[in-house]
């Protein structure tokens, strides 16, 4: 950056006038709401957050010593944590482990239906593999016919199926951790 000034203007256009409206109504000048999301927008930019060292198998991790923890939650939480609970089929005692290696680790903590969806993807995505071999096979023999655009079209439709497949898998697991 050859620019060694600290300020940054911006162009807001028709936008200026919204902006200023919601500042007003959380409380802060626009230039500090401003830099406050640009923080937030760089903080997992410039500071990556550490993963906790959690990388032992499976059979590791459940021989090691568990502590016991006692929380207090309100009834809404302890409502919403049954609920979700019940929503991935499994405890709430396991549902709030997942929750809390999920904010440790910085990684997705998966339910069965989730991981055997994942599991169904990488079988379709071998599939698409092996038609797209055997078109590369029938482009290189010189077939270009009418069959050749069925096998095509069977395809965009697989990966269509797959996208929306990995899609709901991970909204389902993103929204497993938002509180609302």
């Amino acid at each position: 950056m050859t620019n060694k000034s600290r300020s940054l203007n911006v162009y807001l256009g028709e936008q200026k006038e919204s902006w200023i409206e919601y500042c007003e109504s959380i409380g802060k000048k626009p230039g500090v709401a401003l830099k406050e999301a640009i923080e937030k927008q760089l903080e997992d930019f410039v500071k990556p957050k550490e993963k906790l060292p959690l990388k032992k198998s499976v059979e590791a991790l459940q021989k090691e010593k568990k502590f016991r923890v006692e929380i207090l939650l309100t009834e809404s939480e302890k409502e919403a944590v049954n609920e979700w609970a019940k929503h991935e089929n499994c405890s709430s005692r396991r549902w709030m482990v997942d929750a809390i290696r999920s904010r440790l680790t910085h990684e997705p903590q998966l339910s069965m239906p989730e991981i055997e969806a994942l599991g169904e993807s990488n079988y379709l995505l071998l599939a698409i593999g092996r038609n797209l071999n055997q078109i590369t096979r029938r482009l290189n023999n010189g077939n270009s016919d009418l069959e050749l655009m069925d096998v095509i079209d069977m395809l965009k439709q697989k990966i269509n199926n797959h996208t929306d497949l990995v899609s709901r898998t991970i909204r389902s697991n993103i929204e497993r951790w938002s509180i609302k």
